[in-house]
């Protein structure tokens, strides 16, 4: 009976290492090659090559734009668009993990996007306050950098913001991906099932200008996709970030602007009154029938409150 058993448990275990391999014999490495088609250029930065677009006048007030977990930064393609007409320099830019960026190996956690986003600026020059537009997870990460680096940034624009009330994220499913060995095998195998499950990313419904401007599958080719983001899953929470806001309210005056969707199926719109209770000063605004893609979906009613936003100028 012992003899079976350890039979049944070497079949499985052989099962299971077999499909983890076979899902991801086919990645591809992101190398020169691989960059070759990518628009914009690179920087060298502490972590390895991180791809950019900046666009606009040179002289123009700068804003740098903070994607979330999965989709790189063409999401914002509609808004930065309209920031460059609107006479601004914008800054887009892939996180490690993503997009046309290396795949650096972990923790994806809090220091590693705040190292990130300093030596973007660093790596341009850019020494004077920056605008700066958060989206989703990008929302935390550039309220942590506002309240660790206030002197760094003029002003914040939220799309979405993950760090408060995020749906599922303490469930089981997320539970289970952050144990090792279990989770590597679930997230390897099914990940980009997971991923391209998101209703976000069903656009038959919408009309070309306003879809994603770019193929969000492209990045999962390339090895260190996955698991950047489930390190990211693993090391840098999504819930309850009350503290990074708050933080900015308390010790900083960095004015916030924050819109938020009444059907996002990914943050809770419970989120905008957390929001409003730990910046007080804050501008929140809540589109109707707005989704989690709301930032490009109907760009046409967020764009103008983002360049109005950018170009208020900061009282003394």
């Amino acid at each position: 009976m012992t003899k079976v058993l350890l039979w049944a448990i070497g079949i499985v275990a052989a099962l299971l290492a077999g499909s983890y391999w076979w899902a991801g014999k086919d990645l591809k490495v992101m190398d020169a090659a691989a960059r070759a088609d990518a628009p914009g250029a690179f920087l060298q930065v502490t972590d390895g090559q991180l791809h950019y677009q900046a666009r606009g006048p040179e002289d123009g007030n700068v804003i740098v734009m903070v994607h979330g977990f999965s989709t790189p930064a063409f999401i914002f393609e509609q808004n930065a668009s309209a920031l460059v007409d609107a006479g601004f320099r914008v800054v887009q830019y892939d996180h490690f993990g993503r997009g046309w960026s290396d795949r650096p190996e972990g923790p994806y956690d809090e220091d590693f996007y705040d190292q990130e986003l300093m030596d973007l600026l660093d790596g341009l020059g850019l020494i004077e306050p920056v605008g700066m537009v958060g989206l989703s997870m990008g929302g935390p990460i550039v309220m942590a950098f506002a309240g660790r680096h206030p002197e760094r940034v003029s002003r914040v624009f939220l799309f979405v913001p993950a760090g408060l009330d995020v749906k599922g994220d303490g469930g089981m499913g997320a539970a289970l991906l952050k144990v090792p060995v279990i989770g590597d095998w679930i997230w390897q195998v099914f990940g980009r099932g997971i991923l391209l499950g998101d209703p976000q990313y069903d656009e038959s419904a919408l009309s070309p200008e306003n879809r994603l401007q770019g193929d969000v599958t492209r990045q999962m080719d390339y090895r260190g996709y996955g698991k950047a983001l489930l390190s990211t899953l693993r090391n840098f929470p999504m819930s309850n970030r009350q503290m990074l806001f708050s933080a900015v309210a308390q010790k900083t005056d960095t004015p916030v602007m924050a819109v938020f969707g009444d059907e996002d199926q990914t943050v809770g719109l419970s989120s905008a009154a957390v929001l409003v209770a730990l910046i007080p000063g804050a501008d929140v605004r809540i589109i109707e029938g707005g989704t989690h893609g709301l930032n490009y979906q109907r760009h046409e009613e967020v764009n103008p409150m983002l360049i109005d936003w950018f170009s208020q100028v900061v009282p003394d």
